[in-house]
């Protein structure tokens, strides 16, 4: 009797996917190598059938690309393992990319697409899908571990629509659109406008791009509205430079008077 083979799907979840190509990256940057070259980089020294699940994994997420024993890391492999910041618009964009190559991710994406499912869930629909059991457990981890480290900060599962933005959410957790905001504890919303006045079409739409520290008695929460991309962050880097040198000629002025 023949055995049952599940749908092809990510052995391994796409971080490490990455750890598992990061020796390769340190010492063949762009180069190209054998197979052989690059599973003895990952940990193997054969190309027997762990090696071999390894190099189908990575280029699964489309962190290699070409065949044979011309392989070389793809331009967003190199780029996320190069980032030293993690927050770039760029690092983000290139991450996603490589999240979404293999076919499956993308079919659960239009499965589920507002908000990421359980993990309990998720299995029962891969089964439907003509996946073992214990596939279904496997492909549901990789998954929801691959959308967790693309969505770690406070963002959307899916790109913002002209009607409806909506935030990126765990597993079960319930949410509502940012336009409509869940009232805070006392009947406030998180927009609600502390002058009393009702809340404007922009603040309705804000959603928080990213937070961060700035100082040891300081930080900083960047709220935008509308589609924001390279354009706009290149921008807002211009704006924040030219507030620098205000700041720095006002500091000046306040010296020549003291």
């Amino acid at each position: 009797m023949a055995k049952v083979r599940s749908p092809n799907y990510p052995t391994t979840d796409l971080g490490t996917a990455l750890e598992l190509i990061r020796p390769a990256f340190k010492a063949e940057n762009r180069n190209k190598m054998s197979r052989a070259v690059l599973a003895n980089h990952m940990g193997d020294k054969t190309l027997h059938g762990r090696a071999l699940t390894k190099l189908g994994a990575v280029r699964a997420y489309g962190l290699i690309e070409g065949s044979g024993d011309e392989l070389r890391l793809s331009d967003d492999a190199v780029f996320v393992l190069a980032s030293p910041d993690q927050i770039n618009v760029h690092y983000r964009e290139a991450l996603e990319r490589l999240a979404f190559k293999p076919q499956l991710f993308r079919d659960i994406k239009e499965q589920f697409p507002s908000t990421l499912p359980s993990e309990h869930n998720l299995s029962f629909w891969l089964v439907q899908q003509h996946f073992t059991q214990e596939a279904a457990g496997k492909a549901a981890k990789s998954f929801l571990s691959t959308m967790r480290l693309v969505y770690s900060q406070p963002e959307e599962y899916n790109p913002p629509t002209s009607e409806v933005e909506l935030p990126m959410q765990s597993a079960g957790q319930d949410f509502s659109p940012i336009g409509h905001p869940k009232p805070r504890p006392g009947g406030r919303s998180v927009h609600d406008n502390p002058e009393g006045f009702p809340p404007t079409a922009a603040r309705q739409h804000e959603r928080e791009l990213t937070t961060g520290l700035l100082a040891k008695n300081a930080s900083f929460r960047l709220l935008v509205t509308g589609n924001v991309g390279v354009k706009e962050i290149e921008r807002l880097i211009k704006k924040l430079e030219l507030d620098k040198e205000i700041l720095a000629d006002q500091g000046e002025d306040e010296e020549a008077a003291n």
